[in-house]
């Protein structure tokens, strides 16, 4: 699971001649499934990477380095496989700057919304 930073291409200049793919690429940021307890393990210290049990949503939170530093990559855009929806994980204290423009960014752990659509609620409704 990636957040999609920005599409582009490598276009060379005119007067050289480089053996550069002729694909558009993206910048993505990596998310990790956060483990979870199982509604139906019988011990309350197991975690697994599952949907958390009173929502049935997977919980993400985006992968960091040791140094606290985003996860991200350069993929080609022809290995991005779907559009998911990905709705902000709120605790008991929300700070008030998040708005709906900017909690993407500001958010540490977001829900995998397998409403969005019918074709990603089957295949996430099937796993668990």
């Amino acid at each position: 699971m990636a957040d999609l930073r920005v599409v582009f291409r490598i276009v060379p200049p005119a007067d050289t001649s480089y053996d550069l793919p002729d694909c558009f690429l993206t910048y993505v940021q990596r998310f990790d499934i956060v483990p979870q307890r199982s509604s139906t393990v019988s011990t309350t210290t197991t975690k697994s990477p599952c949907p958390e049990p009173s929502s049935s949503l997977y919980v993400l939170k985006r992968a960091k380095r040791t140094d606290d530093s985003i996860i991200g990559d350069v993929v080609p855009l022809r290995q991005l496989r779907a559009l998911v929806d990905l709705v902000p994980r709120f605790h008991e204290a929300t700070p008030r700057a998040l708005t709906n423009k900017n909690s993407s960014v500001y958010s540490t752990e977001f829900f995998l919304n397998k409403y969005f659509d019918k074709e990603m609620f089957w295949a996430l409704h099937n796993i668990a």
